[in-house]
């Protein structure tokens, strides 16, 4: 009976205690002034704000072709095309595009077509003999044709050293082979180019100018050899 009543004396002291520990809280909160530093100190759950997600269109290319109207476009009857387009890349890590092409004929029976495009392509290294090698493909889907059009290119780079300062060469061999589903031709080609690349500007410059030489011969079946050559002058602000 004793150790009964020692037992309940302990429970009403200690709930006593509790409650002056309690009241003391209270008057606290009441009593002093709520700041964000009292806030963030008393508080365990915090309010964060949202993050709006950030629309990239860096991913997005939009082109358009023959839209703008020349001086000499009022005066005579024109018959080309006019076209709009974008292409999109869905996977950052992948080079790969899909698009789409809206094209509106020039011709007295002007129509509307629309295609569904795609490509890819792909580039890597071969450190040991200093080769670039790169692989592309693209096609698309008519909607008049109601066909299909597949083309796959590929391109190896070899270096060449030639005693010119200032100037990087490469042989470039570039093999490609289409298919046309409408007519259904296979067509195959080889291209090779010899490039050079030089710089005309230096680093301090306000621009930068960079010089490109090809100088090319195709070949393909049941077509004669092609040659080309091409000159380009690149200017660009130097950032």
């Amino acid at each position: 009976m004793i150790l009964l009543l020692r037992r309940l004396i302990c429970l009403l002291l200690a709930s006593a205690l509790m409650t002056t520990y309690v009241a003391a809280a209270e008057d606290e909160i009441w009593n002093k002034n709520i700041t964000p530093a009292w806030l963030d100190k008393h508080v365990a759950a915090k309010r964060a704000t949202p993050k709006r997600p950030v629309p990239r269109l860096s991913r997005t290319q939009v082109w358009t072709n023959g839209l703008a109207r020349s001086d000499m476009q009022a005066f005579m009857p024109t018959d080309f095309d006019r076209a709009v387009g974008a292409k999109l890349q869905p996977f950052q890590d992948y080079n790969f595009l899909v698009g789409t092409e809206l094209i509106r004929t020039g011709s007295e029976t002007s129509f509307v077509s629309s295609k569904a495009t795609w490509e890819a392509f792909l580039t890597r290294d071969w450190q040991p003999l200093g080769v670039t090698l790169g692989l592309s493909t693209a096609g698309f889907i008519d909607s008049v044709q109601n066909g299909y059009s597949q083309s796959i290119s590929g391109s190896m780079d070899i270096p060449i050293e030639i005693p010119l300062p200032s100037w990087s060469t490469q042989l470039r061999l570039s093999p490609s082979m289409n298919l046309d589903s409408v007519s259904g031709a296979v067509g195959t080609g080889l291209l090779s180019e010899v490039i050079g690349q030089t710089r005309l500007s230096s680093r301090t410059d306000r621009f930068r100018s960079d010089l490109n030489v090809r100088i090319g011969y195709g070949v393909a079946p049941a077509t004669r050899p092609t040659a080309s050559a091409r000159l380009e002058l690149r200017i660009a602000p130097n950032l």
